[in-house]
């Protein structure tokens, strides 16, 4: 296992060379497990998959992605109920939920990983990311705040949710 090296300061370079020391440490035990992983991503829109896929052997463990940018492809590819993006956005707690469970069994894997948010770089919500977990054993959600401009919170966004995802399967 690599040791995560976390910077004093943010940097886009740190953040992405952290996020696959990560995602090293996630393929060990994936693969070690006999477990598979499929990811869909909003607001991330595909880092979570890119940075998994630069390591080598990731297909032996990760599955594919859906990038759902559109509220749409959010229904009709992830099962994302229209009735609860109309009354709770596609920012919520739910819509997240719905999106990790959609993923998995789409894709008929072990876990998933979904992400949605506001990513600005305007809106009163800026930075605002629900990360969502499932499994077969539950789905769990997170609701972050990141700051920064666009690419520093999607960048934020992908390395958190890798993080939970890690301490998630570690337990």
């Amino acid at each position: 296992m690599f040791p995560l090296h976390l910077p004093t300061k943010f940097t886009l370079m740190s953040a992405i060379e952290n996020g696959q020391f990560l995602a090293q440490e996630i393929a060990e035990l994936l693969i070690s497990q006999n477990k598979t992983l499929s990811v869909a991503e909003s607001c991330t829109g595909g880092k979570i998959s890119s940075i998994i896929t630069s390591i080598f052997g990731s297909s032996d463990f990760f599955k594919g992605g859906i990038i759902a940018y559109s509220n749409q492809v959010k229904i009709d590819q992830l099962r994302v109920k229209k009735m609860d993006l109309e009354k709770y956005s596609a920012v919520s707690e739910k819509v997240a939920m719905q999106m990790a469970e959609g993923i998995k069994n789409q894709f008929l894997v072990d876990y998933a990983i979904a992400t949605t948010g506001y990513a600005g770089p305007e809106g009163e919500k800026v930075g605002q990311v629900f990360i969502a977990l499932s499994s077969s054993k539950r789905t769990i959600v997170k609701e972050c705040f990141f700051r920064g401009k666009r690419r520093k919170i999607v960048t934020q966004a992908a390395i958190e949710a890798l993080t939970l995802f890690h301490t998630e399967i570690k337990k």
